[in-house]
């Protein structure tokens, strides 16, 4: 009994001392080191929750005086664990924290975090050279599903790379890499019937709303396409209202030349064009 109280106190306190650290943040210096205190407290939180409900508590051979007190320990760490929720979604660490699902209404389209699962279908898009022709890897990538499943499995939480699904089909991809508050992103319908759809112009549009929702996370967004792409210069620079930003070679997987395409967009640049 003594090693459930002492474990339940402890994830409790493990939660007021951060929710209480983060309260004096005036600005967000290091979401990386935060995030890193909160899956630590999480993981506290997670074997607290899965060990010690009250369902076990009920069953525990205790004085029901003993029981009483257990349980309403859990309620403390449960208060505590939901105002710490609350106070990354002000902060908007909540785009790093959680599997994130974007569906919208009277739409087919979604797109959510990519999993595991997800490799095969990723294998297959990014070894497909008509697939890759257009991208800033015009040869395929050349990496296996074994490879593609360690990457997702491994990926930093800032990394974000998403299936995008038309009702729950997988058709495409896209990422935003957060760091320094720039968010790198990319996207491909890869599936052949659902391009020139307008389907990647509208959920490029809702995941920049989406970045650039969060508190001081996210300053500025980038797009690096291959400078041979024009139908994709079009659609960043007069539907996405990106502006050039820079222009530079480099190699492919294949060691050849090619060049690429900067473009970007600031905060406060989008929302003047969106009207928020």
């Amino acid at each position: 009994m003594n090693q459930i109280k002492d474990d339940i106190t402890k994830v409790l306190d493990e939660l007021s001392k951060l929710k209480d650290n983060l309260k004096k943040i005036e600005q967000i210096k290091d979401v990386e080191t935060a995030i890193k205190q909160f899956d630590k407290v999480d993981a506290i939180y997670d074997k607290i929750d899965d060990t010690y409900n009250e369902k076990t508590i009920s069953s525990l051979d205790l004085d029901d005086k003993i029981k009483t007190e257990l349980k309403d320990k859990l309620y403390d760490v449960w208060v505590e664990r939901t105002l710490l929720d609350d106070e990354f979604d002000y902060r908007g660490w909540t785009i790093f924290k959680t599997p994130l699902t974007l569906g919208f209404d009277k739409r087919k389209e979604s797109i959510r975090k990519a999993l595991p699962t997800d490799a095969e279908i990723l294998a297959k898009w990014w070894n497909d050279k008509k697939i890759m022709a257009n991208t800033c890897f015009p040869n395929e990538l050349g990496k296996s599903v074994n490879q593609i499943r360690e990457e997702i499995e491994n990926r930093p939480f800032y990394n974000l790379l998403f299936i995008i699904q038309y009702e729950r089909k997988p058709i495409g991809e896209m990422n935003a890499n957060i760091k320094d508050k720039v968010a790198d992103c990319g996207i491909k319908i890869c599936e052949e019937e659902y391009q020139d759809k307008g389907i990647g112009t509208f959920l490029l549009q809702k995941l920049f709303d989406e970045l650039f929702k969060s508190e001081d996370v996210v300053d500025k967004i980038s797009i690096t396409i291959n400078a041979n792409n024009e139908r994709a210069m079009h659609v960043y620079q007069d539907k996405l209202h990106l502006n050039k930003a820079d222009e530079f070679e480099f190699e492919d997987a294949s060691f050849n030349k090619q060049k690429a395409i900067r473009l970007e967009i600031t905060k406060q640049e989008w929302k003047e064009k969106r009207g928020k």
